[in-house]
């Protein structure tokens, strides 16, 4: 195999496309994705024309590509904050944490992911419903554990509490909401517990 300063073809390709999603997530973070063009993240990362194409169709693409990373992220820690043999409440308060968490570990990540992937294209779009799905399930088997009747719908609630959350982070993190990260996981737990015990309530019924 043919290398090139030390690096294969293949090699080299995926270090151009990770420079392009860093330069991506630190343009679409700080001057907005709006405002972004093609050619402002290619001399960001010092690369020329013609390699975006080798990795990217479009600025909706690579926003779809940090999307997916961002999530996968996420969902890796949810799931280890959930996989454990705490009490379910405290399993819950902890992936509710990770949630928070993550604006303020990496400030471009929560910016990318809570306000520019809004005004991206159908592909981020698309990125955007799998990781909201993909949070739904984990919270649904945080429901199912204590939600046993069938008249109870813990898919659907699922996707209540994640878009909830969801909307509270927004809001927090644009300085809606004056409150510390403790109580904002507080109030995201208080939100998973009212349905819970209103759930377990109706089913006693």
């Amino acid at each position: 195999m043919r290398t090139y300063g030390g690096a294969t073809a293949e090699q080299r390709t995926s270090l151009r496309r990770r420079r392009l999603m860093e330069s991506g997530l630190e343009l679409f973070s700080s001057q907005g994705y709006a405002h972004t063009s093609i050619s402002a993240v290619l001399r960001h990362a010092g690369l020329k024309d013609r390699y975006f194409a080798e990795s990217f169709s479009s600025l909706d693409d690579l926003m779809a590509a940090l999307m997916r990373d961002i999530y996968e992220e996420q969902i890796t820690r949810c799931a280890e904050a959930i996989g454990t043999d705490q009490p379910l409440r405290d399993r819950a308060r902890n992936m509710i944490d990770v949630i928070v968490g993550l604006p303020l570990q990496d400030p471009r990540k929560g910016r990318v992911k809570l306000a520019e992937s809004l005004g991206a294209g159908p592909l981020t779009a698309h990125e955007r419903r799998l990781g909201l799905q993909r949070m739904s399930g984990l919270v649904d088997s945080l429901l199912r554990e204590g939600l046993h009747d069938p008249r109870i719908d813990t898919a659907t609630l699922s996707v209540a509490v994640v878009g909830a959350v969801s909307e509270m982070l927004l809001s927090w993190f644009n300085g809606v909401l004056d409150i510390s990260r403790d109580e904002l996981v507080d109030q995201g737990l208080l939100l998973f517990e009212a349905i819970t015990e209103h759930a377990s309530a109706t089913s006693r019924e």
